[in-house]
């Protein structure tokens, strides 16, 4: 008994070092996709561990806490039932830290009137007029660089503090902060 679970042990969790280093050197992802009643859940993708990883996992973890208890010469139940806690604490620790980990992830595509009434700073100097220069806005926690024109036609130097007043096309309208 103790050297088939030990057989089953490996194996699983030579399985799941496999996925392991296939997603990391090749980027691929194996999982399976769960159509749960009318909408369709991704398990990867919704920060679940996914089911071909979290069945491994429970298999791995529960084969190897059975094998030890049973070489200390627990009972067969005993064992068993803890073996199966354990799978399913493993199961439960790892969903959570990739939730956890998948709360960092953010969406970095912005659109220009994300940047409408925000601040920022002349990174390349705005002529007077239609001319046009350079502004580092922040949006979304990322300092985004913009083309940008002069709100009131009056130019606008280097390190100059600026608002966002409009998007006019390609180009952000500014002003200098009011002091």
């Amino acid at each position: 008994m103790i050297e088939i679970l030990t057989w089953v042990s490996i194996i699983a969790g030579g399985i799941l070092i496999l996925m392991l280093l296939l997603s990391l050197i090749g980027g691929l992802d194996i999982d399976v996709d769960a159509d749960i009643g009318p909408t369709d859940a991704d398990s990867a993708g919704t920060g679940g561990l996914g089911i071909i990883k979290g069945v491994l996992t429970f298999i791995s973890v529960t084969s190897w806490v059975i094998k030890i208890l049973l070489a200390t010469q627990k009972s067969p139940t005993m064992a068993i039932g803890i073996g199966i806690v354990s799978g399913i604490a493993a199961l439960l620790l790892l969903n959570y830290l990739a939730v956890t980990l998948l709360k960092n992830d953010s969406n970095v595509n912005y659109s220009m009137d994300d940047a409408l009434f925000q601040s920022g700073t002349v990174y390349l100097k705005i002529p007077g007029g239609e001319n046009t220069g350079i502004v580092h806005v922040t949006i979304k926690g990322a300092k985004r660089e913009m083309k940008a024109k002069s709100f009131d036609g009056k130019g606008i130097e280097t390190g100059s503090a600026v608002d966002v007043m409009d998007i006019d096309g390609e180009y952000a309208v500014v002003k200098l902060t009011d002091k």
